[in-house]
């Protein structure tokens, strides 16, 4: 596919990374006590969908049919699908006036390979928040046309036996995304119910965990898209978070597509882990040995790898602790891994960790980092606070154990 210079321009001006000063370098205090003992704070509801804040994190719970789940989606946060993604609305706005401009087909071309349900999904958004239906699948197929992050994840087998991973998503500090994701809890009527961290507005499995205790997450390999007869990206990991009961079922998923978004997808349950690497035509599966198992963003296996100096110094960092630590890792030593310079990108001004997120398949608990209001500050360096997937769903059983993981 092929852009005048001002469409390449223009995109350049959206997504490049530009390079801010760090100033007020000092850390927030968080008191976590405090956040844990506020009563659950009720922002909306609509029919059974509700939206509430719980200990400092917006949380949306979705359930119904798939029109019915985009419609509450929509009506729920329609301030944030609004706010947050207004640089994507001016830039569909601005796509619209061009005469070469040919994201805009190729977003509606997409719209092909999307199943059904999420098509009624981001419909109900469309609806439920006013927004026309054409942007609503811009932002869901953006993911796959153009948007790249730097990201890190990792599982291990603790010293009880249990898998634990660890999802780490960075970005650019000059991005609206930010700081703005929301942690929606979705019943859907076919499927599984499941947590996911998303943006508001997508539809996606980008960063959940499914009642089966399956962890999926989404990562950039840093290859091109060249091939475009595929399922979005999003869309593509919703369907595996929503139907798998277990990693086989992800794989067996991902062999019946003929064609993927140039993606990693780094897949957990409460046996093992596996990462999937997929770019175009090419598709292989690295499955966790010896207790761990790491990814950074670039290929190991397909042929069309694209290895970058700073992935490679991540991955290697992360190989290296997890082996020394074997024998007594635990989610701790996890958190000391993800609060290191190489992997927060505390040294990098233009990059910063957005959030950080464990996942206890066996469980089903889950913890959050919070972030403080500093533009730049690692979200892994304040508190982790605990929810449980099925305490959320279903209002059954205990909480999170511990309650939280304290700041840095």
């Amino acid at each position: 596919m092929r852009y005048s210079k001002k469409s390449l321009l223009i995109i350049f001006l959206v997504f490049s990374v530009v390079p801010l000063t760090i100033s007020g370098c000092g850390h927030q205090k968080i008191n976590v006590q405090d956040l844990l003992n506020q009563p659950i704070e009720k922002e909306g509801n609509f029919n059974r969908s509700k939206k509430y804040m719980k200990a400092g994190i917006t949380v949306v719970y979705l359930t119904g049919t798939p029109y019915e789940i985009g419609y509450a989606h929509g009506k729920l946060c329609k301030d944030e699908i609004i706010n947050v993604n207004k640089i994507y609305w001016d830039y569909y706005d601005h796509l619209k006036k061009l005469p070469d401009g040919k994201w805009l087909p190729l977003s509606q071309n997409l719209e092909r390979y999307i199943p059904e349900e999420y098509i009624l999904e981001m419909k109900g958004i469309a609806d439920g928040s006013g927004i026309e239906y054409d942007k609503i699948l811009f932002l869901n197929t953006l993911t796959t046309i153009a948007m790249h992050s730097n990201c890190f994840a990792f599982s291990f087998r603790q010293t009880d036996s249990q898998i634990i991973t660890v999802r780490q998503i960075d970005i650019s500090t000059k991005s609206p995304l930010s700081k703005k994701m929301i942690l929606y809890i979705i019943k859907p009527q076919e499927g599984y119910g499941f947590a996911a961290i998303l943006n508001p507005g997508w539809v996606s499995g980008e960063t959940g965990m499914n009642e089966n205790g399956i962890t999926v997450s989404e990562n950039n390999i840093n290859i091109k898209q060249t091939e475009w007869d595929t399922m979005p990206i999003n869309h593509l990991s919703r369907s595996a978070l929503q139907y798998s009961e277990s990693i086989d079922d992800v794989g067996q998923f991902l062999k019946e597509q003929k064609v993927y978004p140039s993606r990693l997808l780094f897949v957990s349950s409460n046996k093992s882990a596996s990462i999937f690497e997929m770019a175009n035509r090419e598709m292989a599966r690295i499955k966790m040995k010896d207790g761990y198992l790491t990814m950074a963003n670039h290929a190991c296996i397909i042929p069309s790898k694209n290895i970058t100096y700073h992935s490679v110094k991540r991955l290697d960092l992360g190989d290296n602790f997890l082996k020394e630590n074997l024998e007594e890792l635990n989610i701790e030593k996890a958190i000391d891994l993800v609060r290191t310079s190489r992997i927060t990108w505390y040294w990098n001004p233009t990059v910063h960790n957005r959030q950080s997120i464990i996942f206890s398949p066996t469980t089903l608990d889950y913890w959050i980092a919070i972030p403080s209001n500093s533009n730049y500050k690692p979200a892994s360096y304040g508190p982790y606070i605990g929810f449980n997937l099925r305490h959320e769903l279903y209002g059954s059983g205990g909480g999170p154990n511990p309650r939280f993981f304290p700041a840095y």
